[in-house]
């Protein structure tokens, strides 16, 4: 295969394949070339209308928790509650960040660990690695030598530590566990939104258990109100004007009737959609009597609910933790203008039976350093300080925000209490009128117009205290919230059962003044 070594001005300048040889490796490589080159190359691939119409139906029965605890009874206030945390999607959604934020803190942990690498390498050629050397007269050595074996194994194990590596995976680490702190205060804010939603979805739900059957009495009243006045009309009896006037107000109690039993129907939908339950899920609600709310939360000032706002709420904390985020960024900015410093310590083996040792350990230091970090520190630098001063400027923007949002809860609830009183007095007064009209029908005394007109005065005054109630139930929840106290004070697996969560909300609750 050698053909000749040839000599220029007295160098060496190398040894020269035959012709063949030299134009079947250029071949070779050009189709190795070839070869990487198409094996790199990726087509698109769509998914098939099977594997999407696979997708979509693995996501919709995986919608519905498949271990869920099947309702066997009347859900009442903490049942729905419990079974919210426990099964639905937004809190589980948080519940599957904070585990993420949970995965990379220890991630990021191992991070400050040494590095310790185990190697192994294995080559073989065809024939011996004969080379000949140059002499300092310039000639060459025409007897070749080697000092390797054609074909070797070799393998390290190595410890090897960078102290900048260390500082600098020390702060990401610091990092990640303030991320993992935030997300357990979105997780906060989740359960939170999630309480308050329900509580407002289980009394609307509530109204619809109550009413929904006056709503049907009401409706078959004023159908047979109106098969009368229709007759009337047809026949000619009495004033035919007044006999029209009677069938329209018949038709427009019959309309508020169904746009009562839409909305109605729609409260026990949201809260089951709340629950996670399928829609198809039947289900009733525990119709507890309306009773008064008092918490003692709304007995402090209004500065010191502000103050115990700024301290608990979630979104503040989330900014604390951000801010602390930019001052570990801040400290690793500076740490990267350091030279890196490895030591490393290994064992080393070597088949090579020209060694005369096949096994050694090694142990050496490297120093480098990186200059370009000089020119990037002050860049870096201003960044790192407008994330700072953005940061800052929110947390002002949002405590202004959190002071305002206080304010309005607590004057909300104070002023629903009041409306809720008063709806309770109208809702009594109506029942009564309601009474009266009924017993003069009965007695032949009154109209049916009347007994119909009063029958829908009722349930409406019912409905909208129902509906101011929840309003109520809302805003004293929402109270809690605005200062910055948990929904649920416990802390949550995932694998709690529902009524052990529904013992300790309303443990928890009706300490707070809950009477639900």
């Amino acid at each position: 295969m050698i053909n000749e070594v040839r000599m220029a001005s007295g160098k060496f300048t190398g040894i020269q394949m035959a012709g063949p040889v030299r134009r079947g490796l250029k071949a070779g490589m050009g189709m190795l070339a070839l070869a990487a080159i198409a094996g790199c190359t990726v087509a698109p691939e769509p998914f098939t209308k099977a594997e999407m119409e696979a997708f979509a139906a693995d996501r919709e029965r995986r919608v519905i928790s498949e271990n869920q605890t099947p309702v066997t009874h009347s859900i009442d206030l903490y049942d729905a509650m419990a079974r919210a945390l426990k099964y639905n999607l937004d809190h589980r959604l948080e519940m599957a960040d904070l585990a993420l934020r949970s995965a990379e803190l220890r991630e990021a942990e191992f991070d400050m660990l040494p590095e310790l690498v185990a190697r192994v390498d294995w080559s073989d050629r065809n024939n011996d690695p004969f080379s000949r050397s140059l002499n300092q007269d310039g000639t060459v050595d025409p007897l070749a030598s080697t000092s390797a074996d054609p074909g070797s194994d070799s393998g390290s194990l190595e410890l090897s530590w960078d102290i900048l590596d260390f500082g600098l995976s020390y702060y990401r680490a610091k990092q990640a566990g303030d991320r993992f702190l935030i997300a357990e205060e979105q997780r906060r804010a989740a359960i939170n939104r999630v309480i308050e939603d329900v509580r407002t979805a289980y009394w609307r739900a509530v109204a619809a258990e109550r009413l929904l059957g006056q709503i049907s009495q009401l409706e078959n009243r004023a159908q047979a109100a109106l098969s009368v006045a229709r007759g009337q009309v047809k026949n000619g009896e009495g004033d035919r004007l007044e006999a029209l006037r009677f069938q329209r107000e018949m038709l427009d109690t019959l309309r508020t009737a169904q746009e009562l039993r839409r909305d109605l129907f729609v409260a026990k939908n949201q809260l089951a959609a709340l629950m996670n339950l399928p829609q198809n899920q039947q289900f009733s609600v525990v119709v507890p009597k309306r009773a008064g709310l008092k918490t003692p939360i709304t007995a402090l000032s209004s500065d010191d609910m502000t103050r115990m706002a700024l301290r608990n709420r979630p979104e503040m904390r989330e900014i604390a933790y951000r801010l602390r985020i930019n001052e570990e960024e801040e400290k690793a900015s500076v740490l990267a203008l350091l030279p890196s410093i490895r030591g490393y310590l290994g064992v080393n083996y070597d088949s090579n039976d020209y060694l005369v040792n096949e096994n050694w350990t090694g142990w050496g230091a490297r120093v480098s350093w990186d200059l370009m970090n000089l020119a990037k520190y002050p860049r870096s630098k201003n960044r790192v300080a407008r994330q700072g001063d953005l940061l800052d400027a929110r947390s002002l923007a949002l405590s202004q925000a959190i002071a305002t949002q206080v304010f309005v809860a607590n004057k909300r609830f104070h002023s629903l209490q009041h409306e809720a009183e008063t709806a309770r007095q109208y809702h009594n007064t109506s029942d009564q009128i309601f009474s009266q009209a009924r017993d003069e029908y009965q007695t032949g005394v009154g109209s049916q117009r009347e007994l119909v007109r009063e029958n829908l005065n009722a349930i409406l005054a019912s409905l909208r205290y129902d509906a101011t109630y929840a309003e109520m139930q809302g805003a004293f929840a929402n109270v809690y919230a605005a200062v910055g106290l948990n929904a649920y004070d416990g802390k949550l697996t995932g694998q709690e059962s529902v009524e052990v969560l529904s013992g300790a909300l309303r443990k928890m609750w009706r300490e707070r003044g809950d009477k639900g």
